[in-house]
């Protein structure tokens, strides 16, 4: 393939990944990675508890596997030539009862199938004499799981990239693509302006509606602002933005969003003006025999009134011998906006994660709980990080945006996207069960933080307070599964990254390595 000129669409880990291994094959093409954040690794890529996981869980052989094993491969002396802050320091996955035992058989024999060196099983004895806290039947030890900072390798990334003569276009926001012949017509805007950087301080993490706490001053404040005033301040927390996809949702369990946004702004002069109108719009959403009716397809396509009112983005195009995406949350969205199937789509779930200063006899390493394929995010851990604090999480549920960082805001776009979505539903049913016992912990911080304890007591609750919030963007299938595998889709001079293993921070030097192999050698090459 001749090329002269290549895009990168996506300037996260993988991105910047597939940039640099394009310019180590292609030396002389022009390299030009589009973003519409303003910094590399703004999404998912910088919001992670820093664990290298070696896939422990992963099917003997499958494609998920190979990648987490090369991925350690090339990683290791990536970040050893870098200067790279990285510490070899152990992994115990911690079974509470006989069921999480078997499970930890299990994943044994697939880590030993897979070649993960010293994994062994500890009984309790063993298991203090590695992490004297934690406490449980029987522990799974992997002694070689490691820490780093994703960040700074995806920025180490980015400098081999312009070191390469590539180039990064920050606050650009790629809306479509062209596929032509032999080029690809790229088409894109100036991003609009982010509305946060990361998670808010939510005050004492222990308590079970710092929002609320945080937000009784500010009622005080708007007591004395004028109606446009405070109309603005909701228009600010209350983002509208185009509905992506719609589905026909007329099966499946009911899960109401009113509870989540009760959590978050209950507190709030504004959202018990509106409760009801929201009440109405999460009967719509969330309950298809509820009668309501949908808008007129002309309707549904129609912008939201606040993308409307934004002043005037123009959209400019370039043309390029190559375009590939990876473009994580927006992932399906341009996949549809190009002619591609909407097959997997993306539903985004937020992590956060919490920190406490605790000195290293409480927690050496990493300490998890077993993997339960029924709850797949119900996995938590303690990972002692590379700036030697603790670090919890993450606490996972389903997300009020796809870019909504801050607990003070959602996305009524990215709200009916994820429930139109038949997928969701059917996803939400296999796991009702699971998902209702872990829903306290879901929106309570101080029950979160005992579910920690249960397997590390020695946490001090009262010292644990919010730290980093991550939005994860989970491919799911129509027919509710989660697609936690590598999947590329390619036309022409156009290639769309579709979903990425669990293992996607760990495996993005490999999997940029098979990216690169299917674009430029073909499918039959892409495995080897």
């Amino acid at each position: 393939m001749s090329i002269s000129r290549v895009a990168v669409v996506g300037a996260g880990i993988v991105g910047v990944a597939l940039a640099r291994e394009i310019t180590s094959r292609f030396p002389d093409a022009e390299v030009t990675v589009f973003d519409k954040a303003e910094r590399v690794a703004a999404h998912q890529s910088g919001h992670t508890s820093g664990v290298v996981d070696p896939a422990l869980a992963a099917q003997p052989g499958s494609p998920e596997a190979k990648l987490a094993h090369r991925g350690v491969e090339l990683l290791v002396p990536f970040v050893s030539e870098r200067g790279i802050p990285y510490r070899e320091c152990g992994q115990l996955l911690v079974a509470q009862n006989t069921d999480e035992a078997d499970r930890l058989e299990e994943i044994l024999a697939r880590a030993e199938a897979n070649s993960i060196p010293g994994v062994r099983l500890l009984d309790r004895k063993e298991m203090r004499e590695i992490e004297p806290n934690a406490r449980g039947v029987l522990a799974l030890y992997a002694p070689h799981t490691a820490v780093t900072d994703f960040t700074a390798l995806t920025e180490a990334l980015a400098s081999d990239v312009s070191a390469a003569g590539g180039t990064f276009r920050f606050g650009t926001e790629v809306t479509g693509f062209d596929v032509m012949s032999n080029e690809v017509r790229l088409r894109m805007r100036a991003a609009a302006p982010e509305s946060h950087d990361g998670v808010e301080d939510d005050g004492d993490a222990g308590g079970d509606d710092a929002a609320g706490s945080s937000d009784s001053e500010g009622r005080d404040e708007s007591s004395s602002r004028d109606e446009s005033s405070e109309r603005s301040d909701i228009d600010d927390q209350v983002h509208e933005a185009p509905r992506t996809y719609r589905g026909d949702n007329t099966t499946g369990p009911v899960i109401d969003f009113r509870d989540e946004l009760r959590s978050r702004f209950g507190s709030q002069d504004w959202f018990k003006q509106v409760e009801d109108t929201i009440g109405s719009l999460s009967d719509r959403f969330t309950n298809p025999t509820s009668g309501s009716e949908r808008p007129a397809p002309h309707e549904r396509d129609r912008p939201a009134a606040r993308e409307r009112d934004r002043p005037d983005r123009a959209e400019g195009t370039e043309v390029f011998d190559l375009v590939i995406v990876c473009a994580g949350l927006q992932a399906d969205r341009l996949a549809v906006a190009s002619g591609f199937d909407d097959d997997p789509r993306i539903v985004p779930f937020t992590s956060d994660y919490y920190a406490v200063d605790a000195p290293a006899e409480v927690v050496r390493g990493i300490i998890s709980t077993v993997p339960d394929p029924s709850s797949p995010f119900s996995e938590r851990s303690v990972v002692r990080g590379i700036n030697d604090g603790l670090v919890l999480g993450p606490n996972t549920i389903v997300s009020l945006g796809r870019e909504r960082y801050d607990k003070h805001g959602f996305d009524l776009g990215d709200m009916g996207s994820t429930v139109g979505f038949k997928g969701f539903w059917k996803f939400a049913a296999q796991t009702a069960k699971t998902a209702a016992r872990g829903a306290k912990s879901a929106v309570s911080t101080s029950a979160f933080v005992e579910e920690i304890r249960k397997f590390v007591p020695a946490i001090d609750a009262s010292a644990v307070r919010a730290d980093s919030r991550g939005i994860r963007a989970q491919a799911i299938d129509a027919e509710g599964t989660l697609v936690d595998e590598l999947r590329v889709t390619t036309r022409g001079r156009l290639t769309m990254v579709r979903s990425l293993p669990k293992s996607g921070a760990t495996s993005a030097l490999a999997t940029a390595e098979r990216i690169a192999n299917q674009v430029f050698d073909g499918p039959a090459d892409a495995d080897d």
